[in-house]
């Protein structure tokens, strides 16, 4: 739920996400390699060599549309000065906050998937974590006001439930497991499982979960990844190459997505409004972490040809 003190991070958290949402729509290069010399990715995996010390990643154009150094600012004009900022010709995301009573925000919130038959099925699916945490649903608003693509509810949808109920939870692209805390039943029965069996039951685990898989099953349709990752490893035929593109595809997202959720998390915290609800700059932070996993990996695959 909101509360009216929240309201100016929220409309901050909706400027952060509709502006990344948007860049995803429009496909717009969010990260770049950077190769020493004459190189290139593709040179450097057949080189054989464990660590890409010739390449570098540059994710600064996904900090860049989000303008980090200018959100202290930008909050000071409360919660209408963000909005106006936000490139909302329909007035979709400015319609939900043109009110003071949180009833009236939460409302309209849910207005926006009562309206739209193809998120029916999402709305009968998801909607209690809708109805009971904001950061969710603002996420799924600002994800399909931009990606309006019939498949992108459906996807999403069912990377939620695979996340509950799959044996091995939501697993991304590149085959790691998102699986919520404490999903095992007794003692774990492997290695591998310690982790899970271990993480904390908290609210904003479950919170940049689900965020993250929204973004995940959304970018893995809008780049269509689960089709180009498999095909650029056919590609290689060297199984020890092969192995290394497997590593490399991960640590780069990997590297991508802890520079950009460090990033806003420490500016999101460092407005003192944010402080006293570490959820939303987390819901802002799991959005913007994850869509610079995506992008990166769309953009590793488009070097590798794939």
């Amino acid at each position: 739920m909101i509360t009216l003190a929240d309201k100016p991070n929220y409309a901050t958290v909706t400027f952060l996400q509709d502006a990344i949402a948007g860049a995803l729509a429009g496909k717009i290069a969010l990260v770049n390699f950077h190769a020493a010399g004459d190189t290139s990715l593709p040179h450097e995996l057949r080189t054989g060599q464990s660590l890409p010390r010739n390449l570098a990643l540059d994710f600064s154009p996904l900090l860049d549309i989000l303008h980090l150094p200018q959100l202290p600012q930008l909050g000071t004009g409360g919660p209408n000065g963000i909005l106006e900022v936000l490139a909302d010709p329909l007035g979709e995301l400015k319609r939900i906050f043109a009110d003071d009573d949180p009833t009236v925000i939460f409302a309209r919130m849910m207005d926006f998937f009562n309206q739209k038959p193809e998120l029916a099925n999402l709305a009968s699916t998801l909607g209690s974590f809708l109805e009971g945490q904001f950061g969710i649903a603002l996420s799924m608003v600002t994800t399909f006001k931009n990606l309006t693509d019939p498949k992108f509810p459906r996807a999403v949808v069912d990377a939620a439930l695979q996340y509950f109920f799959g044996k091995d939870g939501f697993v991304t692209v590149d085959q790691i497991h998102v699986t919520p805390p404490m999903q095992l039943g007794g003692a774990p029965q492997q290695l591998s499982d310690l982790s899970s069996f271990l993480s904390q039951k908290t609210g904003e685990r479950y919170l940049r979960d689900i965020i993250a898989i929204i973004v995940e099953a959304a970018g893995d349709v809008q780049y269509n990844l689960r089709d180009r990752y498999p095909r650029m490893l056919a590609q290689i035929t060297a199984s020890a190459q092969q192995e290394t593109a497997k590593r490399w595809f991960t640590g780069f997202a990997s590297m991508a997505e802890a520079g950009v959720t460090t990033a806003v998390e420490e500016t999101l915290l460092g407005i003192g409004t944010f402080q006293g609800n570490r959820l939303i700059a987390a819901s802002a932070a799991a959005y913007a972490g994850t869509a610079a996993r995506k992008a990166t990996q769309h953009v590793f695959l488009s070097e590798m040809g794939a």
